[in-house]
Order: structure tokens, then C-alpha cells, then sequence
């Protein structure tokens, strides 16, 4: 009879279990209809060690803003410091610097597919197939290489400097580099780093533009007098056909982007500069002013050329999104969790 009690009693906690752990895996009403693609994700770093990094979300057709989407779904935060998300075969990959990770959700829902550990301080994600990803670092002087069957680190490309944003062009992958002079080229047959291009000092964004030659921005060194750069690289020739001097120094979230055609490049220094690609000269006053702003963060949107920028407004209290149409007129004024700094369009 004993046994009988402490049986039920072992089967009514593990029922209780169960039941528990099915509801923490069940997304409540209220997140947004993802699927439906026509809204933009924005990454908030949250405060430096206090936990409160998050995705907002919001919905181009009705106006609406959904808060904190990852805790809603999984009934827990996000970590500390997310620095970027990519989507990538029904997932989202986020970033999150601090934790030392990348949590993994199935974009249609948000909720959790799986987190990438044994990461010191990530930065962003590149897939390279369907079966393996690269992952820049912040502090360990490497990049590494992700098997996205299993969701495990595999093994890293040694590498100079802190690496920041990468691309897939040319059938190789360039690394930004905010730490040297330099981007550097991998081969993603044999991961191992195959050439360098001297362009300037603290590369951190890149886009390849409708003649396939790379745009790169350089942040430089306020502390070393090193000012900020934007250079065009030939690929093929390995040579920098242009290069130009911003004559400022910049932080490594001051990043470059390119809109859908290709042709234009917008770029942030005190504000948001848009600049054709076949332009001899920087232009000579900004088109988004920044005022009392502090805009950390920009993106394109792939759909319509709309531009978003980020406001951390004091690094302390909830942030803004300002979304611009093509032509600079505002069109509104999204809210955000704390310090946005990164976008994903879908």
C-alpha cells in the first residue's frame, strides 16, 4: 500500500511537471502575428548587467508594438546586452553580448528553439549553409564556427583584433575588424583566414553594392586621433579604388548600410548621411539631423527603403525607433525597450 502512495504521489508531481513545463513552452495571446512579415524586429541592448536586453516588435500595418516578445513567450528574460538578430531558415539567432550566448527561437511564435553556449562576448551571425554559421567576437581574438544541427561551437578561426560584422560575397566571407587596420577574407571551405585589405582603422560595417565592390566604415580612435573612414573596395583586385576621410572619430555602433537597390549608401556621423555610390565627395550636411538624439543604431528597410534610427535617448529609460520614408520625411515614432541598437525586417 505504501508503495501504491508513493507512486501516485511520484505521478502527480511528474503530471504537475509536465504540465508546467508545457505552459512555460506556450506563447500567451497577446504575441503578434509574425508570420504574417510585415513588421520590423528591434534588438535592445538593455542595461550593461542588469538582464533587461529584449526584442520589441512592431506591426507596419495596424500601428501596433509588442514589448519584450522572447519573455512573453517563454516566461523569461533575454539575458544581458543583445547585440544583433538574424533570421535564417524559420529562426532567429539573437545575439546576446553579455550572456555569452545565442538564443535560438522559431520566428513565427518566438519561442525557444534551442540556445548556442560557450561564447565569450558575441557580436553577430553569419550563416555560411544550412548546417554551419560563423559568430564574431568582441574579447577572444577569434571567430567562431557553429554547427547549426546540433547548435554547438565546433571550433574557431584564430583571428587578430575584435571582429565585428561579416558578409558572404565573392565566395568568401570578410570580417570587420575594430581593432587594426584591416578586413580579413576566409575561405569557408577550410575556415582559415586567406588575406587581409588595409582600408581604416576600426572597420565595423559593410555592404556590397550593384557593381560588387564593398563598402566599408571605419570608426577610427578619438583616444589616438584616428578619424573615421568610409572606403569601396575592389574584391577582385583587392585594392581600395576610394576612400574617405570623415573627420571625426566615431563609436563601433556609428555603422553604414545600404538600401535595396544598391546605389545609395546611408551612414551615421552626428546624424544620418545618404550618399550615392558613384559620389566623388562626402556630402556636405547630414539628411537625418540628429538634434538632441542619440542615435545609435540604423537600418534599411529591404521592403520599401524606409530608414530606421535607433534613439537611446539617455542609456537609462525606454528608447525610440524614428522610421523615415526614402525621401527623409518622418512617418512616426516607434517605442522601444531599453538602448535599441539593432533591426531585423520581415
Amino acid at each position: 500500500m505504501k508503495k501504491r502512495i508513493k507512486a501516485c504521489i511520484f505521478y502527480t508531481l511528474a503530471c504537475a511537471l509536465l504540465i508546467s513545463s508545457c505552459k512555460k513552452n506556450t506563447p500567451p495571446d497577446d504575441i503578434p502575428d509574425i508570420s504574417a512579415g510585415k513588421g520590423v524586429f528591434i534588438v535592445n541592448e538593455g542595461n550593461f548587467q542588469w538582464s533587461n536586453a529584449s526584442v520589441s516588435y512592431y506591426n507596419f500595418d495596424d500601428g501596433s508594438f509588442s514589448e519584450d516578445i522572447f519573455k512573453q513567450a517563454n516566461n523569461r528574460p533575454l539575458g544581458d546586452v543583445a547585440q544583433s538578430m538574424y533570421v535564417f531558415n524559420g529562426k532567429g539567432y539573437i545575439v546576446v553580448n553579455n550572456s555569452n550566448k545565442i538564443e535560438i527561437v522559431n520566428i513565427v511564435d518566438f519561442t525557444s528553439a534551442g540556445v548556442i553556449t560557450g561564447l565569450n562576448s558575441p557580436r553577430y551571425f553569419l550563416p555560411i549553409n544550412t548546417s554551419k554559421a560563423y559568430v564574431s567576437e568582441l574579447y577572444s581574438k577569434c571567430i567562431h564556427i557553429i554547427d547549426l544541427n546540433s547548435n554547438t561551437k565546433t571550433a574557431s578561426i584564430p583571428c587578430t583584433g575584435s571582429s565585428e560584422e561579416m558578409i558572404f560575397a565573392d565566395e568568401q566571407v570578410v570580417v570587420t575588424n575594430t581593432r587594426t587596420n584591416y578586413i580579413y577574407l576566409i575561405n569557408s571551405n577550410n575556415d582559415i583566414i586567406t588575406d587581409s585589405i588595409m582600408v581604416g582603422f576600426a572597420s565595423n560595417s559593410l555592404a556590397k553594392d550593384k557593381n560588387g565592390k564593398l563598402w566599408v566604415m571605419c570608426a577610427g580612435d578619438e583616444i589616438n586621433s584616428i578619424k573615421a573612414s568610409l572606403h569601396c573596395v575592389n574584391l577582385q583586385t583587392k585594392e581600395v579604388e576610394k576612400n574617405f576621410d570623415l573627420n571625426v572619430s566615431l563609436n563601433i555602433w556609428d555603422k553604414m548600410r545600404m538600401n535595396n537597390t544598391k546605389d545609395t549608401i546611408y551612414y551615421m556621423c552626428n546624424g544620418v548621411y545618404k550618399m550615392s555610390i558613384d559620389a566623388s565627395t562626402l556630402p556636405a550636411s547630414p539628411f537625418i539631423s540628429q538634434g538632441n538624439c542619440l542615435f545609435l543604431g540604423i537600418a534599411v528597410n529591404p521592403n520599401n527603403n524606409n530608414i530606421a534610427v535607433a534613439d537611446a535617448v539617455d542609456y537609462i529609460q525606454k528608447g525610440k525607433v524614428y522610421y523615415y520614408s526614402s525621401n527623409g520625411s518622418l512617418l512616426t515614432t516607434i517605442n522601444s525597450g531599453v538602448i535599441p541598437v539593432d533591426f531585423y525586417f520581415n
